[in-house]
């Protein structure tokens, strides 16, 4: 019975802690969040929802290396999470590793075939890899997944651009524009009218 009872206190700590964490998280205060996810964390580590947004909030406060053991760590727990799967796309985005972003994002893909940022990271991946063919279709990919995300007509844009096909870039950073993404509106003016 002790032993009961000490499991649902520690379970109860645990969870307290992660809701703090979780407002914290939601509030953008992210070195508090960090603060209390790694309290719960202590208590249950394998926790993939607090390793992963603690992944996340060291992310935001550019400690990219911490966010990277974090991912890491809820993919050996989930080797499905596909949150750290795409957070390790970005990484390798930033990072200039087009290569792994490109394979992280395939893996997404494969997991779920319905997530439209996973094709978007692709198209970037592709992009930077100077595949436009292939980003212009994941670019697509991603528009047909969620027509109200600006990024993928922003960046499907300037690929249009790149192929010098510029009425198609033009329509794609209207679209962008006419969903309040400022850098399309910027462009637009200056190679669309």
């Amino acid at each position: 019975m002790k032993k009961f009872i000490l499991a649902f206190l520690l379970f109860s700590c645990a969870s307290e802690e992660s809701r703090l964490a979780d407002s914290y998280y939601q509030n953008k205060n992210y070195r508090k969040a960090i603060e209390y996810y790694s309290e719960s964390l202590k208590l249950k580590p394998n926790d993939t929802k607090s390793l992963y947004r603690r992944g996340r909030s060291y992310e935001e406060i550019s400690e990219y290396k911490k966010a990277l053991s974090d991912y890491n760590k809820v993919l050996s727990i989930d080797k499905d999470n596909v949150n750290a799967i795409l957070s390790l796309a970005i990484n390798s985005l930033r990072e200039k590793k087009y290569l792994d972003a490109e394979l992280y994002s395939k893996k997404a893909i494969k997991i779920n075939p319905d997530l439209h940022n996973a094709y978007y990271l692709l198209g970037r991946s592709q992009q930077y890899q100077g595949l436009f063919p292939e980003a212009v279709k994941s670019f697509k990919t991603s528009v047909s997944l969620n027509s109200d995300f600006s990024e993928s007509y922003y960046y499907l844009g300037l690929v249009y651009l790149k192929l010098k096909n510029d009425q198609n870039a033009c329509k794609n950073f209207s679209i962008a524009s006419s969903l309040n993404n400022l850098e399309a509106k910027k462009i637009e003016k200056k190679y669309c009218y």
